[in-house]
């Protein structure tokens, strides 16, 4: 008999925790990004051209009401484009270009359990290179990361990765040549509703 007692009173505490977590508002957010963008162009011999260009663009956005009206909001946009360009003559002509994107995102929001949780990855990669005599080089490339969230009653989740590489080696004189591309994309979602 004692023994339900005291699982009636844990019971009652766990009950009056989540009552608690509803009467202060009850929303947690949590967003975060990281990017890392490299790029690069090498030129060694004589009578050259070189070009080399990055670009990134993130936002995130979070929106929360609280309270009984719960709601909660979060949102994250990234883009990236990486440009090479070479010419050469007398080549050696090298271009490196990586992308590392990542995301993250969660949500707790009270008054009954829920929870989201989401995860978003990139890596991208590319290789030019040519040697000795003339010359041409190009890179391309364009990712873009999207993540959205919502909340209250019927949960919604969402992860868009867009990707591309291009890539070009031309030749001539004592031409040698490689070019290269690799990517990877990871994307991950969980949501729990009570």
């Amino acid at each position: 008999m004692s023994k339900i007692i005291a699982v009636s009173v844990v019971a009652t505490v766990l009950f009056v925790g989540s009552t608690a977590m509803a009467d202060i508002g009850g929303i947690l957010q949590y967003q975060d990004f990281g990017t890392t963008m490299l790029n690069g162009v090498s030129l060694m011999h004589g009578d050259q051209v070189a070009d080399s260009t990055n670009w990134a663009t993130i936002q995130n956005n979070q929106h929360s009401d609280g309270a009984c009206g719960l709601f909660a909001c979060e949102d994250q946009t990234g883009f990236f484009s990486q440009v090479g360009q070479a010419d050469g003559y007398c080549s050696l002509i090298d271009l490196d270009q990586s992308v590392i994107g990542l995301g993250t995102q969660q949500q707790t929001i009270g008054a009954g359990t829920k929870l989201e949780a989401q995860s978003l990855s990139l890596i991208g990669e590319q290789l030019l290179s040519k040697t000795d005599g003339q010359g041409v080089v190009n890179g391309e490339q364009i990712m873009s990361l999207a993540q959205n969230q919502a909340a209250d009653g019927p949960m919604s989740q969402s992860s868009v990765v867009f990707g591309t590489q291009t890539s070009t080696v031309s030749g001539a004189p004592g031409a040698t040549g490689a070019a290269g591309g690799s990517m990877a994309v990871t994307t991950s979602q969980e949501q729990m509703v009570q």
